[in-house]
C-alpha cells in the first residue's frame, strides 16, 4: 500500500472517530409532547381541570386569567390542562390564534405565549391581520420561527385542532368557556367561580 493511501486512510478513521464521539457526546434534544406542553400542576392533584377553549373569546381570557390567579395559591391541588375549541363562526381570529398555541406548545412555550396573547386579547382581536403581533410574540419568548412556520401552515397542527373540537362536541360542548372539574361538566365563568369556591372556599 502506498504511504498517501495509508496516511489517507487513517485520516478517514481518525475524523469518523471524531464524529461519532461528537453524535455520542451531544446532548440529546427532550422530545415534547405537545399535550403534556398544554398542561401543568400536579398530574395527582385533588382537582383536575380540562378546559376547552376559544382564544378570541373574553369569557375564555377572563377564566384562564382566574385560574391563573387560583394556581399561584394552589399549585399542588390543581392540575389544568388546554384543549381547543375555536369558534370560528364568531370569531375571526380563534383559529389562528389556536394555531399559534399549538405551535407554541410543539416548542414547549405554550404558557409562555399564553402570558401574552390573553391579557393582549383586546389589542390583537380587532386586528384584520393579527399575525404580525403573534409573530411578535413568539420572537419575545424565543420561538425558533422557521419552525413556527412550518407548524402554522401544516395540515397537522389544524387536524389537532379539529379533532379536540370535535371531541368537545361529541363530550356536548356548545360553547366556550366549558370546563371539566374532576369529570363534571361547568360552562361559563360564573359557574367555573361557584364550582371552584367548593374546593377553594378562601380563594
Amino acid at each position: 500500500m502506498k504511504k498517501w493511501q495509508l496516511t489517507l486512510g487513517l485520516v478517514v478513521v481518525l475524523v469518523g472517530a471524531v464524529v461519532g464521539a461528537k453524535i455520542l457526546l451531544a446532548p440529546k434534544q427532550a422530545v415534547i409532547n405537545p399535550q403534556d406542553a398544554r398542561a401543568k400542576g400536579n398530574p395527582h392533584a385533588r382537582v383536575k381541570i380540562v378546559e376547552f377553549v376559544d382564544f378570541q373569546c373574553p369569557a375564555c381570557a377572563w377564566g384562564i386569567e382566574y385560574l391563573k390567579t387560583l394556581f399561584a395559591r394552589h399549585p399542588n391541588d390543581l392540575y389544568i390542562q388546554v384543549r381547543y375549541f375555536p369558534l370560528t363562526s364568531l370569531h375571526r381570529h380563534a383559529l389562528i390564534s389556536a394555531l399559534y398555541s399549538e405551535c407554541a406548545a410543539r416548542q414547549g412555550k405554550f404558557w409562555a405565549l399564553d402570558e401574552l396573547m390573553i391579557p393582549q386579547q383586546s389589542q390583537w382581536a380587532p386586528l384584520i391581520n393579527p399575525q404580525p403581533v403573534f409573530d411578535a410574540m413568539a420572537r419575545q419568548i424565543g420561538m425558533d420561527m422557521g419552525q413556527l412556520n412550518s407548524c402554522l401552515g401544516s395540515e397537522d397542527a389544524r387536524k389537532v385542532i379539529n379533532d379536540e373540537k370535535s371531541m368537545g362536541q361529541s363530550l356536548g360542548i356548545a360553547s366556550t368557556p366549558t370546563y371539566f372539574i374532576n369529570n363534571k361538566m361547568v360552562v361559563g365563568t360564573k359557574s367555573l367561580q361557584e364550582e371552584m369556591k367548593t374546593y377553594f372556599p378562601k380563594g
